[in-house]
C-alpha cells in the first residue's frame, strides 16, 4: 500500500481523500447508501440506530434532510414489502408490489 501511495503522488494524485465536506461520500452514500440500512434494519426489526443518527448529524451540518432525498427508496416503497419479497428480488432482480402478487 505504501508503494502503492507513493507511485500516486509521484503521479500528482492527491492520496489524502476529500479535501472539502462536500462530496460525494457524503452526498450520495447518505442518501443512497445508509437510508436503505436503516429502513432494512427497521423492516427487520434491527434499528442501525447510530446510522440514524448519522443520517440526522449529517443532514444537520449540510442543512438538508438526506433521508428525504432518496427518490428511489421511496418509490420502492420497502414498507409495503414482505422481508421474502425483497429477498427474493435480490436474486431474481424484480420486486413485485403488492398487486402483482
Amino acid at each position: 500500500v505504501y508503494e502503492m501511495n507513493q507511485e500516486m503522488v509521484k503521479l500528482g494524485n492527491d492520496v489524502n481523500g476529500p479535501a472539502t465536506a462536500d462530496n460525494r461520500y457524503v452526498t450520495e452514500d447518505v442518501p443512497f447508501g445508509l437510508t436503505l440500512i436503516v429502513e432494512l434494519g427497521r423492516m427487520i426489526g434491527r434499528p442501525a440506530i447510530l446510522h440514524e443518527a448519522g443520517i440526522r448529524i449529517v443532514s444537520a451540518l449540510y442543512g438538508r434532510e438526506f433521508e428525504k432525498e432518496n427518490e428511489l427508496l421511496r418509490a420502492l416503497d420497502l414498507s409495503s414489502q414482505s422481508i421474502q419479497d425483497i429477498v427474493d428480488a435480490s436474486e431474481s432482480g424484480v420486486l413485485l408490489g403488492k398487486q402483482n402478487r
